[in-house]
């Protein structure tokens, strides 16, 4: 027993068996669900810029807003194409890298604060405030740039603890510093480089004359590269994307916009700081969460309080080097509390002077990555109080752990459904939109998709319906009422031409070119008109979701040819499935193809599937009375009324249409239905 216990310690304890720690929870917390993520938010316009112009295409595509980054996507989409397992296991190794170059760093400058550092490495790992790590593909950028970032630094201090410094990693170093052109998010962390210039330089001069001249001379190049970044940053590509009102407001009016930055920062650290820890109240369940996922989940907690208990159990077991003085752990941890507040307002900075939301739920979650090392030292002084108390110390960190690791899991659970919501969302437009005219918008104010904004759809809707896929001009486009304010909807602004850029594409159309529609999963997806599905049809909607069916025009689908999802990144859905006997009967029926209706109602009941709401029985419901199947429409008409739900007003209001129809045969049975089920007002 005693040499498996030396064994493990001995593994515990090696220095380089960190860097497999770090990758272990890596994996657990985003790695297991990777062969099942797909892509998200602004991954599918890359994707679409892709598709269309290949990767060579990005330096146009990216010019708007950011046109160094376009080096990243050009590299990724060479390597990996469609394929999304590439892009999150990418994602996941460069987070590692990051925690790791992190874990040297601070390693360089605390030695001997051996635990302390490896919690706040692996804090850089597992934080679970920045929601969006299976957003791979663009997520990708921001890794690589505060990868970099970080070896910059690692390689300035290996090269201040030189005897000589070495010109080729002076170089490297100053070189890598240049990846704040790329992205902004981390420039204002370049700040801390004299706070740690400083600190390693005590142990090299003893004059504080000495040793502030020694640091200035140090950081003159990084210093410069930061200077000519803010000044191409402000005065030359200024701002496209965010308007610096807080810097504005500073000029303004400097006592006013001080007090509301300071008014905001505790707001902003009770959000980064302590409120992202709890992100997820729910403990998954197999009734609302899945058998699978819930036993998955249940593994995860397992693994990870194993991992935990065994790595500082023994890590803790014995000293990396000779006992500290209380004084010397003192100091250590008073610099770690400093080094990050001062990284705190330096990531803080930016946020502030763009006065952009700091949040736990996605998107704002993003501005959290530039908080990565604060609150990584953070944690880990937090810890080093604990430190002593060693059982005290091990439960802790198991308990946090332990809680991040489910947090991280439901994250990628919600990730994955909504992949698969998206999924169905396409194959289920391809039943209902065989066809569709080319210039029409898709407008809706419930798009049923979480990560999925209107710009995201019109990448994936493009490639489907889309005849001229590598050409600038979009062939359809999609409009979120609840997200944009423009007039022409507002208005009601019918027969208006409409044009919009999106970056380097541009969509010309007219506002009576549109199709409305609403999904809801695991309802099914319902194309919104005056006639069919209407707020008659479709109770509890709300005055928006009014307003937008009046822009539907319908003559602009098509039965014929069928455009499927785009195979190279999408997977149809299954039709066997309910939704697709209700995509197809209410195609059928918007062309009175009766006959095709009743066909897919007896296929639909041999198979056994059911709608879950009331209202998607009413297209099989017009079949059956229209081919004078009454004792079948009957039997819909009952089954409707003992659905819950609002909808007899739906039904009644489609049998009086139906009568009210000056072809429609059968009007004496239709009229007896109407009375036994008290439709005549």
């Amino acid at each position: 027993m005693n040499k498996i216990k030396n064994k493990i310690s001995w593994i515990v304890n090696n220095e380089h068996f960190i860097f497999f720690w770090l990758l272990l929870l890596a994996i657990i917390c985003y790695g297991i669900l990777i062969p099942t993520l797909g892509f998200y938010w602004d991954d599918l316009p890359y994707l679409f810029q892709f598709s269309a112009f290949g990767s060579s295409g990005f330096p146009e595509y990216v010019s708007s807003d950011r046109p160094f980054s376009a080096w990243i996507f050009s590299a990724t989409t060479t390597l990996f194409g469609y394929n999304p397992i590439g892009y999150h296991s990418l994602a996941l190794l460069l987070r590692w890298l990051c925690a790791v170059l992190f874990y040297l760093i601070i390693k360089e400058i605390w030695p001997n604060n051996r635990t302390s550092n490896i919690i706040a490495a692996s804090i850089m790992i597992i934080y679970p405030g920045f929601l969006q790590q299976p957003i791979a593909f663009i997520y990708n950028h921001h890794f690589s740039v505060l990868a970099m970032f970080l070896a910059s630094i690692y390689l300035m201090i290996r090269n201040v603890k030189k005897d000589k410094a070495n010109i080729c990693i002076s170089i490297a170093s100053i070189a890598l510093s240049f990846s704040m052109f790329s992205i902004e998010n981390f420039a204002m962390l370049e700040l801390i480089r004299p706070f740690i210039l400083w600190k390693l330089f005590n142990n090299k001069t003893g004059k504080k004359t000495n040793r502030l001249l020694k640091t200035l001379l140090f950081w003159a190049p990084y210093l410069i590269v930061l200077i000519l970044f803010i000044m191409w940053r402000v005065f030359i590509f200024k701002f496209p994307t965010y308007k610096p009102s807080g810097i504005t407001e500073i000029l303004e009016s400097p006592l006013h916009a001080i007090a509301s930055i300071l008014g905001r920062i505790p707001g902003d650290f009770y959000t980064v700081y302590l409120k992202a820890w709890f992100t997820s109240e729910n403990i998954p369940t197999v009734s609302d969460f899945g058998r699978t996922a819930t036993y998955l989940f249940w593994l995860v907690i397992s693994v990870m309080i194993f991992l935990c208990i065994t790595m500082f159990s023994f890590s803790l077991s014995e000293n990396t080097g000779k006992k500290k003085e209380d004084k010397d752990k003192f100091h250590t941890n008073y610099e770690m509390l400093i080094g990050s507040a001062l990284l705190f307002l330096f990531a803080g900075s930016i946020v502030w002077g763009l006065d952009l939301p700091i949040e736990n739920k996605f998107a704002w979650d993003r501005m959290t990555l530039a908080f990565f090392p604060s609150i990584a030292l953070l944690v880990g002084f937090i810890f080093s109080v604990f430190e002593r108390w060693k059982i005290v110390h091990v439960v802790l960190i198991t308990l946090l752990f332990t809680q991040t690791a489910g947090e991280n899991y439901q994250n990628s659970i919600s990730f994955k459904r909504d992949w698969d919501n998206l999924e169905d969302f396409l194959t289920q437009l391809s039943w209902r939109i065989p066809t569709l005219k080319e210039n029409t918008i898709f407008i809706t104010s419930e798009s049923g998709l979480n990560y999925y904004s209107d710009n995201s759809l019109i990448s994936p809707i493009n490639l489907q319906y889309s005849d001229r896929p590598s050409d600038k001009e979009l062939s359809h486009f999609v409009y979120f009422t609840n997200a944009r304010t423009e007039d022409w909807f507002e208005n009601d602004e019918y027969e208006l031409d409409y044009k919009k850029r999106y970056r380097s594409f541009i969509f010309y159309g007219n506002t009576s070119n549109a199709i409305t529609y609403q999904f809801d999963p695991p309802n099914c997806l319902r194309i919104m008109d005056r006639k069919f599905s209407n707020s008659i049809t479709t109770p509890n909607l709300t005055d928006r979701q009014v307003k937008e069916i009046k822009f539907t025009n319908m003559n602009l689908i098509n039965r014929e040819p069928t455009h499927s999802p785009f195979s190279p990144l999408f997977t149809e859905s299954s039709t066997d499935d309910w939704c697709y006997y209700f995509e197809k009967a209410d195609l059928a029926r918007q062309f009175g193809d009766y006959d095709e209706i009743v066909r897919l109602a007896n296929e639909a009941e041999n198979s056994k599937k059911y709608p879950r709401i009331g209202s998607e029985w009413l297209p099989f419901l017009e079949g059956y009375l229209w081919r004078g199947e009454i004792e079948k429409a009957s039997k819909i008409i009952e089954d409707i009324s003992n659905i819950e739900g609002n909808y007899q007003d739906g039904m009644c209001y489609t049998l009086r249409r139906i009568q009210n129809a000056s072809d429609f045969p059968y009007k004496a049975d239709l009229g007896k239905l109407i009375d036994v089920n008290n439709c005549a007002n």
